[in-house]
């Protein structure tokens, strides 16, 4: 019997599957219990139709982070901390940098989407990777600067 997997099913497959079980186990247990449907011609091109949407806006997605990862990585956030003789005192935390991004530059990123969940507590330009969706990795610049 062939049917659609409605959810993941242990040892036959995921969601939208179109899989072989026997007779008995399709009919008094997938079915009843709301797990499959019986794979007609016409759920069968309803599937279709449904992946290819979910593909088409998971391709928009994509496109969509790719655009957010060109836009993350031409920026350059400047931040001055307090030094004395050339040692700072002072740093610039995720916060901050997330609160300018999206202050500044109209970007919206969670602070546990950076690879490094530490402050900065030094001088210099340092790159901070920023994990997105799809595995898509951004790199953002951050130059710290001292006042004395």
């Amino acid at each position: 019997m062939k049917v659609i997997l409605l959810a993941d099913v242990k040892n036959y497959g995921k969601k939208d599957e179109v899989v072989n079980v026997s007779d008995g186990y399709g009919a008094n247990y997938l079915i009843p219990k709301g797990l499959a449907i019986l794979a007609t011609k016409d759920d069968l091109s309803h599937l279709n139709v449904r992946k290819r949407k979910e593909e088409e806006l998971t391709n928009e997605r994509k496109e969509e982070i790719n655009s957010l990862k060109e836009k993350i990585e031409s920026i350059t956030l400047n931040f001055k901390i307090k030094t004395m003789n050339n040692k700072p005192f002072g740093s610039v935390s995720l916060s901050q940098i997330t609160d300018r991004l999206k202050k500044e530059f109209s970007v919206d990123i969670d602070k546990r989407k950076f690879e490094k969940h530490e402050n900065i507590n030094k001088l210099g330009l340092f790159y901070l990777k920023i994990k997105l969706e799809f595995k898509i990795i951004a790199t953002l610049k951050v130059f710290v600067e001292g006042t004395e």
